[in-house]
């Protein structure tokens, strides 16, 4: 007879429970978390064996350094990295977070890749590229033929040498509550993705824009990828509730695009316009604050301007309002931009209306280029600053007012 003690049983219990758990936290997998140990065959080796449950990889607080990795269908990396801004002041040295995947190459298409993967779910995590390799993006994500259904939530994912994300034909996603910073290209680069929500996510001082879709195939791609990927704009994408602040050429930037909701989100201080929407059709822009937009554009014509519009198509610029800010102390503003509210060019079947433009741009609040057909501007409240030119550059005076922009419709 055999007699099994509790000890015995328990210690079967566990490793049974290891066997077959949905929750596999990675340090029973070797997984060192010092920031300096190589823990990537850690991590795969817990990949693997969530692939088999479904299950979820989990990241206790610490620094785990990798190697890019491809992630596969229906998991989930879990941890809680309570990240926050900045260190400003020396008052936050775990602003970073708590639980960090750092990279340790970068000579990949992405850290996280998510090619053809569906149901995967990246939450609470700290994204560190240390800006390696010539162009990798934080994660990738792409569909080959069905509906992805991936989730990136509660994420701050920065310095990386491309985009922090990456989604290129990606179909159905999910992006909410991150953090997308001091990226080396884009903060979301949405070229070619489309049927998804990015909410509640602030994209901030990435060196190109913070959210862009470039219209047409990269230069260097090759043609039986043009014929795959097919579309280089991105559609039908809620884009709600986000902060796009300080990024280097522009706020949101998309061309060839449509069946975009751009709603109730802050465009804030970027060094381009807060919005340039190109040859694109069906789209809205409603309830949105743009602030001192075109920073540090002076000399590059409409691109010192608040918004953009040219060649656009159907489109909706409805009940938002656009400050300047001229008074702003937190930066130094060489010349009174923006010089350009709202720029249009070429509208067909567009409605530019009810727009509040309380000294949006000291130069004028609508600029029409013309080329408009069956397109309404009108009822566009435009008050321009008082700017005065001094010996050390320029002032802003007391109120002038001027509504010169709120009646001009067009048939």
């Amino acid at each position: 007879m055999i007699i099994n003690t509790s000890a015995t049983i328990l210690k079967d219990v566990y490793v049974n429970e290891i066997k077959t758990s949905t929750f596999l936290n990675v340090k029973d997998f070797g997984a060192v978390g010092d920031g300096k140990t190589d823990d990537t065959n850690a991590v795969l080796k817990a990949i693997k064996k969530a692939q088999k449950t479904e299950g979820t990889v989990y990241f206790p607080h610490g620094n785990y350094a990798i190697h890019p990795i491809k992630l596969p269908s229906h998991i989930t990396l879990l941890g809680y990295s309570a990240w926050s801004y900045e260190n400003k002041g020396g008052k936050d040295k775990d602003f970073k977070g708590k639980t960090t995947i750092t990279a340790l190459s970068g000579n990949a298409r992405a850290f996280l890749d998510l090619d053809d993967s569906r149901g995967t779910r990246i939450l609470g995590l700290t994204l560190d590229g240390k800006n390696l390799g010539k162009s990798m993006h934080g994660v990738y994500a792409r569909n080959r033929g069905s509906e992805q259904y991936i989730c990136i939530e509660d994420c701050r994912i920065n310095y990386f040498s491309g985009s922090g994300i990456k989604l290129e034909r990606s179909w159905v996603f999910s992006i909410r509550k991150c953090l997308i910073m001091f990226n080396n290209q884009h903060g979301i680069d949405a070229t070619g993705g489309y049927d998804g929500w990015i909410i509640d996510c602030q994209l901030t001082a990435n060196k190109l824009n913070g959210l862009y879709a470039k219209g047409s195939a990269p230069e260097d791609m090759p043609q039986s990828e043009i014929d795959a990927i097919r579309f280089f704009g991105t559609a039908s994408i809620m884009f709600t509730a986000n902060r796009v602040e300080w990024n280097k050429t522009g706020g949101i930037v998309l061309n060839g695009s449509n069946s975009m909701q751009i709603t109730g989100c802050s465009i804030d201080h970027n060094f381009g316009p807060g919005i340039e929407l190109k040859n694109s059709t069906s789209n809205t822009i409603t309830g949105n604050i743009f602030r001192s937009n075109g920073v540090e554009r002076e000399n590059d014509g409409d691109m010192c301007s608040q918004l953009i519009l040219k060649n656009c198509k159907g489109t909706s610029v409805t009940g938002n309002s656009l400050w300047g800010w001229f008074g702003r102390k937190e930066a130094k503003f060489s010349a009174p931009y923006p010089y350009y509210g709202i720029i249009v060019k070429d509208l067909e079947g567009c409605v530019i209306s009810q727009n509040a433009m309380y000294h949006s741009s000291s130069k004028e609040g609508v600029l029409d280029y013309g080329g408009n057909i069956s397109t309404i501007i009108t009822q566009n409240a435009y008050v321009q600053p008082n700017i005065e030119t001094t010996d050390n550059g320029w002032v802003l005076k007391g109120r002038k007012t001027e509504t010169n922009q709120s009646d001009k419709d067009k048939e």
